[in-house]
């Protein structure tokens, strides 16, 4: 018969060495699965809010001179059939060999970049209606344009003597011109940049067909400012 005396002490040393072993084998276990974790985080911009991604306004306006007693109206037209032009007096009463000039003005709007613009399309609009939209009476007209002349030399002394050529005398309503149009961005951000100043001059040639009297048409030409590409 086993001593009971001497088993019970010797089986209550052997569970609290086991015991013993399981929990340093637990806090064991817990150095292993943990691990020390440090984080940099960096954003793309400075404190000021600058220096990082972002994209700036390039927005161009128009004036063709239609506000009150023809003071400067600008504007944004960005769909036909956009400002209309005012042309000088008497040009629904061309003759073969007269011209007539309308001004107009091209500006960077309020917290704009500078920009580059281009005349970049002629077409006529849309109805075509006999006699007020006559196409023919559009494909006979010509057209010439220059940048650097005022509403006030916009005629035919001042259209000769200033100004740089965009399209030369003679051309068809559909002509358009690589020559780039420098818009200056304004002084500050609450300031449009200063307009430039253009002048267009529609001819009925000497050469003009009888049939095209008592006609009317509608001209279009865009101007446009790309950045990217």
């Amino acid at each position: 018969m086993e001593n009971q005396s001497t088993t019970r002490p010797f089986r209550s040393r052997k569970v609290r060495a086991i015991l013993a072993g399981g929990l340093v084998l637990g806090v064991g276990a817990v150095f292993t699965l943990a691990a020390w974790t440090d984080n940099e985080w960096v954003f793309g911009q400075n404190d000021a809010g600058t220096g990082g991604p972002g994209t700036r306004v390039y927005h161009m306006e128009q004036n063709t001179w239609t506000g009150t007693a023809g003071a400067a109206a600008w504007s944004d037209q960005s769909a036909k059939n956009g400002g209309a032009l005012t042309f000088a007096v008497n040009a629904d009463k061309l003759v073969p060999g007269s011209t007539v000039y309308a001004p107009m003005q091209l500006r960077a709007a309020v917290g704009s970049e500078a920009l580059t613009a281009t005349l970049a399309e002629g077409v006529q609009a849309t109805p075509v209606v006999d006699p007020t939209n006559n196409s023919a009476l559009y494909a006979a007209l010509t057209y010439s344009a220059k940048t650097g002349v005022t509403k006030a030399q916009c005629n035919a002394a001042g259209f000769t003597a200033n100004g740089t050529v965009l399209v030369a005398a003679g051309q068809p309503l559909t002509a358009t011109s690589a020559t780039p149009i420098s818009l200056p961005a304004g002084p500050d951000a609450a300031t449009a940049g200063t307009g430039v100043d253009i002048c267009l001059a529609i001819t009925l040639p000497t050469t003009a067909d009888p049939t095209l009297q008592g006609k009317k048409t509608t001209p279009l030409w865009r101007f446009t400012s790309t950045v990217g590409s």
